[in-house]
């Protein structure tokens, strides 16, 4: 640092000013070797043991469940899936076999005059192929019950929802549909892949119209028929509905730990992972994943061998905003919905929740990162990282924390703070203290940061500004702040989003907040200030010196 001082001096001879002058003082920089003065306020205080690890920093994330196999087919659909193979590993395929309103998937011909099925699987070969062309995994929902089963065709919200009238017709359907995928891609690669019989059954009569016995029964006839073909299968049952609408929660584990089995009669059935749907609801000002989720877990805690199988969400997102508006929106694209992926993820953690299914997290009609899709870049980074022990004087129903984790020698938190409504003005500072192992034996610390809130990150609030400046038309009973933009806005705003993509690229891109900071220990340990907007993400990289 310098102070410049000016000095004036007047000559003997004429009494007036001859000369100006400028000196230069120089003050010393602060000793580098000076650690930061922060004050702490002990309430604040985050304490990280970087020598106890609680457990991985395992993928979640990577699994996208897809309605409508057949756009496969199409070479421009598959060339637009090539940015997301970043993060995206596995399709979840859902209603395959039939049944559908749309009526795709129509393999199933009927019955001869002998009772043998008919049926024409040349579309199924066809659409597998263009999928497995992608690189992708597939994993196979096996519904619904095609049309030409039930005689009494009722339509419900999403097809065919009735059981099958002829169980043995369902077998040799399930037998089929299964041998053609076997002889086509081999049993060595078909039975990695997993399949899930239906979807939210006790979700009655949407997605289910029968009682909670008739699944039960579906479910143990169809992995009795699933096994005969691929005898070391990776199956388990629908999703379950955690809605107030659900007929029924945790009595499937039970049916399947205890329960005869319908089709052999002995006790119990293979279940090989179980799964909830969850949605959120911002109007609600909620975050409900512990009360949905804990139920299941304790119950599958309670048998031995369920208790380790994977607990998976396989529905997921945000499903109405803050004006009970649903649209065909599953998200909140902006900081809000960012910051409570990150909340999600913490719990996905403490719940031992192992995969999220995900429907997105790009913005409509193009490849832009909605706010979570920033965050699971931050969690890309911690990937296959340790978690570490985290101690705060937090209470539990505060939707903020720290996770801490090493990786290759650098320890990274993710740091959020996440307010359930938009308008929340509630900011945090955290205080993490860092010792142990790690911080022990290293002196100095090279700090990055990358910011995910309002002003970082997320290009919504710039595309509705540009939108509305454009005169689009707004639906003002849309849903806001969606992923699909169209929820809320008519056609051109389309014309808005492909005129301005530079600035909308540039402006959602993951920014670095801090570069190579340095930051020094005190007393064996290290302490940091992080302060937090009201929807906000960070992630620190610490890199030893």
């Amino acid at each position: 640092m310098s102070i410049s001082t000016i000095l004036y001096t007047c000559s003997k001879e004429d009494g007036i000013k001859k000369e100006l002058e400028e000196e230069i003082i120089e003050e010393p920089n602060p000793d580098p070797q000076t650690p930061e003065v922060i004050n702490v306020d002990p309430d604040k205080v985050v304490s990280i043991n970087t020598g106890s690890v609680v457990g991985e920093f395992y993928n979640f994330w990577s699994t996208r469940p897809m309605i409508n196999q057949s756009r496969f087919n199409a070479a421009g659909f598959r060339t637009s899936l090539n940015p997301i193979k970043d993060y995206v590993k596995s399709y979840n395929l859902v209603r395959t076999m039939g049944g559908r309103t749309d009526n795709l998937n129509d393999f199933y011909k009927g019955v001869d005059a002998s009772g043998n099925i008919i049926t024409d699987f040349s579309e199924l070969i066809s659409t597998m192929r263009n999928f497995r062309s992608t690189g992708f995994k597939p994993r196979i929902v096996l519904s619904k019950v095609p049309w030409e089963m039930v005689a009494n065709k009722v339509v419900n919200t999403y097809g065919n929802t009735s059981p099958p009238d002829n169980y043995d017709h369902w077998r040799q359907y399930v037998n089929a549909f299964l041998t053609t995928l076997v002889n086509e891609f081999g049993m060595n690669e078909v039975k990695t892949w997993r399949f899930r019989v239906s979807t939210e059954p006790n979700f009655t009569p949407s997605h289910w119209n029968g009682t909670m016995q008739d699944y039960f029964r579906h479910y143990d006839i169809t992995v009795d028929e699933v096994l005969k073909v691929i005898p070391d299968a990776i199956i388990g049952p629908g999703n379950m509905l955690t809605e107030g609408a659900a007929t029924y929660t945790t009595q499937l584990i039970d049916h399947c730990a205890t329960g005869t089995n319908y089709a052999t009669g002995a006790i119990g059935t293979k279940m090989d992972f179980f799964s909830i749907s969850y949605y959120e609801k911002i109007d609600q000002n909620t975050v409900s994943l512990p009360e949905k989720i804990e139920p299941y877990r304790n119950k599958l805690n309670s048998y031995t061998q369920f208790s380790n199988i994977p607990l998976d969400i396989q529905e997921f997102g945000m499903l109405r905003d803050e004006n009970a508006v649903r649209g065909v929106s599953l998200t909140d694209a902006t900081e809000l919905g960012a910051s409570w992926y990150a909340r999600v993820a913490d719990l996905a953690f403490e719940y031992r929740i192992t995969e999220i299914y995900d429907w997105g997290q790009e913005i409509e009609s193009s490849n832009l990162p909605q706010g979570r899709r920033n965050v699971t870049e931050m969690f890309q980074m911690m990937e296959g990282g340790n978690r570490l022990q985290a101690e705060d004087n937090l209470n539990s129903n505060v939707n903020a924390g720290i996770i801490p984790v090493t990786k290759n020698g650098n320890i990274y938190m993710l740091v959020y703070n996440h307010n359930t409504s938009r308008n929340s003005t509630a900011t945090r500072t955290f205080f993490p203290i860092l010792e142990g192992g790690e911080i022990t034996g290293n002196t100095g610390w090279k700090m990055n940061e990358w910011t995910v809130d309002k002003d970082h990150g997320i290009m919504m609030h710039e595309l509705y500004k540009d939108i509305r400046a454009a005169g689009v038309g707004e639906k003002t009973n849309g849903r806001i702040y969606g992923n699909r933009p169209s929820d809320r806005f008519e056609d051109a705003w389309r014309d808005v989003l492909n005129s301005n993509l530079a600035k909308y690229e540039n402006i959602s891109k993951l920014p670095k907040t801090i570069e190579d900071k340095i930051v020094k220990k005190i007393d064996d340990k290290l302490t940091l200030e992080v302060k937090l907007e009201p929807h906000s993400v960070k992630l620190i990289e610490l890199i030893p010196e």
